[in-house]
């Protein structure tokens, strides 16, 4: 079965401990898909505060406009959160990225 996603696709889960559940499911469906943490808060319609996930292909870091994008549609409530930096994301989650940064 083939199917289509748009990437980067956001997401949102209750406990942090379930997102390397998550990234070990992309990886076993696609190796080049990513999954990283990239902020805390309220869904649009309420209720707790949750983690917001982002999965994206592999070699194609999400532009900020990219993840600001993704987080509305997965509907992160931008107006009561703090603004988020999406251009922080992409790095934080590559260690070899700061690391060949600062050598």
């Amino acid at each position: 079965m083939k199917v289509t996603v748009e990437l980067p696709k956001a997401f949102s889960v209750r406990d942090d401990r379930e997102l390397p559940l998550i990234q070990d499911l992309m990886a076993r469906l696609n190796p080049k898909l990513l999954v990283a943490q990239v902020a805390t808060g309220v869904h649009i319609e309420g209720g707790y505060t949750v983690n917001w996930g982002l999965v994206y292909l592999d070699g194609q870091p999400p532009t900020d406009a990219d993840v600001a994008a993704a987080l509305k549609d997965a509907g992160l409530d931008a107006q009561h959160n703090a603004e988020i930096q999406p251009s922080r994301i992409w790095v934080n989650n590559h260690p070899e990225v700061t690391e060949n940064a600062i050598a």
